[in-house]
């Protein structure tokens, strides 16, 4: 499958009185055409700071301390920033953010927003352009005349991703998504984003904590934990066979119809101001051994996957 965007080696850092706050480090990333792609990490991890970072919309203190981001074979870190707003920001590569269901203006009307953001990009908008997008994720016409208040939060969300689309995008990014949602919204949003898949040719790069809500979407999974990538592969095999001791904790931790147990991780993630050598789960992991706490394990292919981890 073709790459539409890589990020290659991509560091991005904060800087603190304490020193730099690794919230990214090293991590490889692709993402096909027409592909969706999990990202799946407890809060934390890193996963919005590398869209974001993507995205270039990585503000002070953060920056991007090293690595390529490659779209459609482009570095794209190397355009400048007005090309790059011009020519790609929103137009090839759009974003439904975290917490996007609070994110319209709340004095202006949902169309007028929508609008705006084809007009600012040099686009014919109006009505007709607006309605065809909030049909698109299935919401009435009546909804552009509304002010994000008298919408819940479904609609919110699915008027939030029309907004994304309005240029029609190649790659869309949605973090978290679905969260603060019930489930038979949630089911909505999901259902909607493989249409968008399938209809517009859209590829996607699907963040969430939810291994599970993950694994009815996408189609390859990456797995971060201390702004490393620590386990990728397709997804029935990361979710049915989780190699990583940190994967199967996650999995562990997701309810399940049959069980109402939640089984946490114990420990918490390392402090990122304080970079070792050493494997960064070691603490918590209850498969460690003396190689863990003195040396870090590179990603390895094993049985169609790709494991940091010791163990294999």
């Amino acid at each position: 499958m073709t790459s539409l965007l890589e990020a290659k080696g991509l560091k991005i850092y904060y800087a603190t009185p304490r020193g730099d706050v690794r919230a990214a480090e090293e991590v490889d990333l692709q993402v096909g055409s027409q592909e969706i792609v999990g990202l799946a990490g407890e809060s934390g991890s890193g996963k919005s700071t590398l869209a974001l970072g993507m995205m270039r919309l990585i503000t002070s203190p953060g920056r991007i301390a090293g690595g390529e981001v490659l779209f459609e074979g482009t570095d794209i870190l190397t355009i400048p920033e007005e090309r790059f707003r011009k020519d790609y920001r929103w137009s090839k590569m759009a974003m439904v953010f975290q917490g996007s269901m609070n994110g319209f203006t709340p004095v202006f009307t949902i169309g007028a927003q929508i609008d705006e953001v084809m007009k600012i990009h040099g686009r014919d908008g109006g009505e007709l352009a607006v309605r065809k997008l909030l049909q698109m994720v299935d919401l009435d016409d009546s909804i552009a005349r509304r002010y994000p208040h008298e919408l819940s939060g479904g609609q919110k969300q699915r008027a939030f991703i029309a907004m994304a689309l309005a240029l029609e995008p190649k790659m869309l990014f949605a973090d978290e998504p679905t969260t603060a949602l019930d489930v038979v919204t949630q089911v909505s949003v999901i259902n909607l984003l493989k249409r968008l898949k399938n209809d517009m040719g859209i590829s996607i790069l699907f963040i969430t904590h939810d291994l599970a809500l993950l694994s009815e979407v996408v189609d390859t999974a990456y797995i971060m934990y201390a702004g490393r990538v620590v386990e990728t592969g397709p997804a029935d095999v990361v979710f049915n066979r989780p190699r990583h001791p940190y994967s199967q904790g996650l999995l562990a931790a997701t309810p399940t119809l049959q069980s109402r147990e939640i089984k946490g991780i114990p420990g918490f993630m390392p402090d990122l101001a304080r970079p070792s050598d050493m494997c960064s789960f070691s603490a918590r992991c209850q498969f460690v051994m003396d190689r863990c706490t003195v040396e870090r394990p590179g990603l390895k292919r094993t049985d169609g996957e790709d494991v940091a981890c010791w163990l294999y």
